[in-house]
């Protein structure tokens, strides 16, 4: 339930009415006469009966009037009647003698004090004489604009109430008559009640010191039955608005139909989220009784908004802003009644309607809480409750004089969308609101504008407010944090730490990432000495995962460029003759090429196990080339040997000394 703007925004204007109107109750000094200018004092006892059947309030007074006027020599002084001012919403005057029979009582005077009547008395009252009366009247609701605080209905009755008599003449006595089935409030004046027979309620002052002084206004109103309420139909929009108001107040239904017209389309634009996700509204006429105290009232899982009868466009145009502005986007009830109220006013006041938003008085003032402190179970009437109406309002208007329109617009399009006010971070979870903290951020995020004064002077309470200097503190290492990162977007660990105000944790977490950025220059410089190029690797681990994981990939990075570069350096080192044997069959280069491309591509596995297969090759070169060479050497030796006894033993022997061997054999045969 999202209550409305409270009755103190009404009680001002009521104040200003009820003091003119008794003023005008009072009655004035009788008509000047020769030799009677001054002397006549009066007391009554008055009965106001409330008749909401007739749509009046029957007042019967029974006048006492005395001449105090000194007679001089012959002369003698006397008053001729008395004349006294009524409000202007009376009628149906009439006067009669202490006898019963009629008085010619006139109207003197249609005046904007008041209605002026001349009651004359039966006879001349003289020097010490008292004289008694009865004069009757109607006070009427002349009905007129919504907005007017003098109301006589079958539902609600709203009237002022005064003694009458001259001043500081005590005596007076006033006793005021409300019928069944009314709850009755009495906004001031000190009169006791009591509850008759039939289940009325009286209200009684007893004889008062000075007839002047007594002033009290009631506001009385019953539950309407549903059979006597009046439906009307009417499109606003994409808004299928249903009317329901009482069925002798057609006024009210009027009054609400042509706010709705021109101020809807108002309230859409300013706030710029579109129209609202329900597109059915009822608005119900009420009194500020029937709902707690509060002028108006919006209920959003029935998308009711109770009215007051007054039906003041500011009221109106809140409870609608409330189908925005309610527990589905910020959680926190100053930031819905607040903005509510805002743009309501902005809305009138393009229109050229009556303001009549809550405002701040010297006399609030003590009474003032932080608006964090404002439970959704506030105290309608309250001092405290004003208080805190009107500073929601100058809280908002502070906020939009700093964001703009359009940067509100932006705000609360982040809002409607739960998206995250740190760019990146975790979203808002499902069904979430924003609440004092998170519209501090999106504000400051969106506008790159301050807003921690007014947080320091409307919102937090103290313990909150230390939360704001480690909150300035944590962004503005945040803000240096990146500016290193230049294009890189801070980790989602960051950003959820920040988004949470855990400002020690982020503190932590930036220090990591500043590791982070620095090994990156490092892979950077290294990436170029080995002619490739740093992966993106890197840059999405921080920027997806965060400064742990990241700072687990840099190492990598790091390992696998150490070697390359121990593959580099083996080439360098191996330029013999003997390397040129050794790596035939191989293609290093190729290798380290490969490597550098795996490299830049982001897989370190790969680029690792080339590389080292690349050094290793370029490394024991020269070792294999000489095996290599040594060996073809000592091969080439051993054939060439076989190849000169094979040469010496078949053709290196005499001739002689063969023929001779042949000789000899038979001989050697025969002698064995």
């Amino acid at each position: 339930m999202v209550p409305g703007r409270g009755r103190y925004a009404r009680g001002l204007v009521a104040a200003a009415f009820i003091a003119g109107a008794a003023a005008l109750l009072r009655g004035a000094a009788p008509a000047p006469v020769e030799a009677a200018q001054s002397g006549l004092s009066y007391t009554s006892v008055a009965t106001w009966t409330v008749d909401p059947t007739l749509g009046s309030v029957h007042v019967d007074l029974e006048i006492s009037a005395t001449s105090n006027t000194v007679d001089s020599g012959d002369r003698r002084y006397y008053f001729p009647g008395l004349q006294l001012t009524l409000p202007l919403s009376t009628a149906n005057y009439f006067a009669f003698d202490d006898q019963g029979q009629s008085l010619p009582m006139s109207v003197t005077a249609d005046e904007p004090s008041g209605v002026v009547v001349y009651v004359p008395f039966r006879q001349r009252l003289y020097s010490g004489q008292s004289v008694s009366f009865e004069l009757k009247f109607d006070l009427v609701d002349m009905g007129g604009s919504t907005d007017r605080d003098l109301r006589i209905g079958q539902d609600i009755v709203s009237f002022p109430v005064s003694a009458f008599g001259s001043e500081g003449t005590p005596g007076s006595w006033v006793t005021v008559i409300f019928p069944a089935g009314f709850i009755v409030q009495e906004q001031f004046g000190d009169l006791t009640s009591s509850v008759t027979g039939s289940g009325g309620t009286v209200f009684s002052s007893g004889p008062v010191p000075d007839s002047t002084a007594l002033n009290a206004w009631f506001i009385a109103s019953r539950t309407t039955p549903a059979a006597d309420f009046r439906v009307d139909q009417l499109t606003v929009g994409p808004l299928q608005v249903t009317l329901r108001y009482w069925s002798d107040d057609p006024g009210w239904a009027d009054q609400v139909a042509r706010v709705l017209q021109t101020g809807y389309p108002v309230l859409r634009e300013m706030i710029g989220l579109g129209d609202p996700t329900t597109k059915t509204l009822t608005v119900e006429e009420a009194t500020t009784q029937g709902i707690d105290g509060f002028s108006g009232e919006y209920d959003p899982a029935d998308s009711l908004a109770a009215v007051s009868y007054f039906a003041d466009p500011v009221v109106i145009l809140h409870e609608v802003a409330h189908m925005w502005f309610n527990d589905t986007l910020a959680s926190d009830r100053w930031i819905d009644e607040g903005f509510a109220s805002f743009y309501a006013e902005q809305a009138v006041l393009q229109l050229g309607l009556p303001d009549h938003a809550p405002a701040l008085s010297a006399s609030l003032m003590p009474a003032a809480i932080p608006l964090n402190d404002w439970t959704s179970a506030g105290t309608p009437g309250t001092a405290t409750e004003a208080y805190l109406y009107g500073a929601s309002l100058e809280a908002a208007r502070s906020i939009v004089a700093i964001a703009g329109l359009d940067g509100m617009r932006q705000v609360w399009t982040q809002a409607r969308a739960g998206t995250a006010a740190y760019a990146g971070s975790p979203d808002l979870a499902a069904g979430g609101a924003v609440d004092w903290r998170s519209l501090l951020d999106y504000l400051e995020q969106t506008t790159g504008r301050s807003y921690t004064a007014i947080w320091r002077q409307w919102v937090v309470t103290p313990s909150q407010a230390a939360l704001l200097g480690d909150r300035d503190s944590a962004r503005a290492d945040y803000a240096s944090t990146q500016a290193v990162a230049g294009g890189w977007l801070l980790g989602p660990d960051v950003r959820a730490a920040m988004g949470d105000w855990q400002f020690s944790a982020a503190t932590a977490l930036l220090s990591q990432a500043r590791d982070v950025l620095a090994l990156r220059q490092q892979i950077d410089d290294a990436a170029a000495s080995e002619s490739t190029t740093a992966p993106t690797s890197l840059q999405t681990v921080f920027q997806t995962v965060g400064s742990g994981a990241a700072i687990t990939e840099a190492q990598k990075e790091l390992a696998a460029l150490d070697s390359l570069a121990a593959a580099r350096q083996a080439k360098a080192a191996s330029k013999s003759a003997a390397r040129a044997v050794g790596l035939l069959g191989t293609d290093p280069d190729a290798d380290l090429a490969a490597a550098r491309k795996a490299f830049a591509e982001g897989d370190m596995a790969k680029a690792v196990s080339l590389a080292d297969s690349a050094r290793s090759a370029w490394a024991g070169a020269r070792t294999v080339g000489q095996i290599r060479i040594l060996g073809t050497a000592a091969g080439t030796a051993g054939v060439l040997l076989l190849l000169a006894l094979y040469i010496w033993t078949r053709s290196g022997r005499p001739k002689e000394k063969v023929a001779a061997d042949a000789e000899a054999a038979p001989a050697e045969q025969l002698d064995a």
